[in-house]
């Protein structure tokens, strides 16, 4: 800047010329401090408005573009598809109902089938026995002994000799709904086959293709059957529906560590018919004696074992002078249970002769047997049982 300038500055305006006429005089501003802070104190609103804009525009932008932004995809619940069910498998087995053993169902439904056997002296030793899931034991005529045998998962290859039906045959076939393959009969229990509704399969006529006659036997001890003539019998009559009847109840086997009763004494009549059974802890069942000797099943070769036996006393009599006999199986009266080496006291009791029979303990309830065969001895009251 010049001298003359700044001697200008400082005579300012003359007093003796009129303030209109007075010439205008140049201000100039004079330059501004250049510190920082004066700089900031000048600018500081608009500096605030910058700011402001700046972070209220930003704000703005960014709610905008928050706000305009495409929505992102909704989360969509992951859809499990719904499993095909898985079909329940059949079972692979199940209980007969005559034995209570597990076997493969399409043997558990199969029909049972009874036979009449005979145990005189020349029928023995029969063949089929152990095969049999029950078997009744009691009086004919002469103090003979006979046997309802009863089949269902184990229909042997050869059974036999086939004898002829009576009365007391005929209540425990129909207990269990079964047929009866028998040669001919007493007149009243072939009388009495129509009237208590049995499934009578009598060899001797209408049954004829289901038996046949033995040539290492003399007749009649040498009539016999098998599985394969008794299936045809059974479709050609139409036998061939399941058991229906309530099987005994079940439970699992207890074999003791010492058996309490593992003798069993029976007398039915006389010596040669006597029968006696073992209690065997290796399987916790019978072993089978008769007239003293062992009981063999003829196609097995092998003393006949029993895993459960039943003793029920029943009134007997002589009721002509054939011998036949009248036997009480309608009713209640006094047996046991044997079974896992022990006796238990029980009343048979059978409503009808349809009805099954039941085998009631001191509780009041149903004696369990264990799974497996069951031989019943209905024995004449007043005849020696011990155990």
């Amino acid at each position: 800047m010049s001298h003359n300038a700044l001697d200008l500055r400082a005579l300012g305006p003359r007093e003796d010329l009129p303030a209109q006429d007075a010439a205008p005089q140049r201000q100039e501003t004079a330059p501004p401090p250049h510190d920082e802070e004066s700089w900031f104190k000048r600018h500081r609103k608009t500096l605030l408005w910058v700011v402001a804009v700046i972070f209220f525009g930003g704000a703005a932008g960014a709610a905008g573009w928050f706000f305009a932004k495409p929505a992102p995809d909704p989360v969509v619940a992951q859809q499990t598809p719904t499993p095909t069910p898985t079909p329940t498998p059949a079972p692979a087995t199940k209980a007969s109902p005559l034995t209570g053993v597990q076997v493969a169902p399409a043997l558990a439904d199969k029909p049972i089938v009874s036979v009449i056997v005979e145990n005189h002296a020349q029928a023995r030793p029969q063949s089929g026995l152990q095969s049999a899931g029950v078997v009744y034991e009691t009086l004919a005529e002469g103090g003979i002994t006979r046997f309802q045998t009863f089949f269902l998962e184990d229909k042997p290859a050869v059974i036999g000799p086939v004898r002829s039906l009576r009365p007391y045959f005929v209540s425990w076939g129909v207990e269990f709904g079964s047929p009866v393959l028998h040669a001919g009969g007493s007149s009243e229990a072939l009388n009495m086959v129509g009237s208590a509704g049995l499934k009578g399969l009598n060899a001797l006529s209408i049954a004829s293709a289901a038996t046949y006659r033995a040539t290492d036997r003399r007749a009649p001890h040498n009539l016999y059957t098998s599985a394969a003539k008794l299936d045809p019998i059974l479709a050609r009559y139409n036998f061939t529906a399941p058991a229906t009847f309530t099987p005994s109840p079940r439970k699992p086997d207890s074999p003791p560590a010492a058996p309490k009763h593992p003798n069993i004494h029976i007398e039915y009549s006389y010596n040669g018919f006597q029968v006696d059974y073992t209690y065997d802890k290796a399987t916790n069942s019978y072993a089978r004696k008769l007239a003293g000797a062992p009981h063999v099943d003829r196609n097995t070769g092998k003393q006949i074992m029993v895993k459960n036996v039943v003793i029920e006393m029943t009134s007997m009599a002589v009721q002509d002078s054939v011998g036949h006999m009248r036997i009480t199986t309608v009713g209640s009266g006094q047996g046991w249970v044997l079974r896992d080496g022990e006796a238990i006291p029980v009343t048979w009791q059978k409503s009808a002769h349809n009805a099954r029979t039941k085998l009631i303990g001191a509780d009041g309830k149903e004696v369990a047997l264990n799974a497996g065969n069951t031989w019943y001895s209905v024995v004449p009251i007043g005849k020696k049982v011990t155990f």
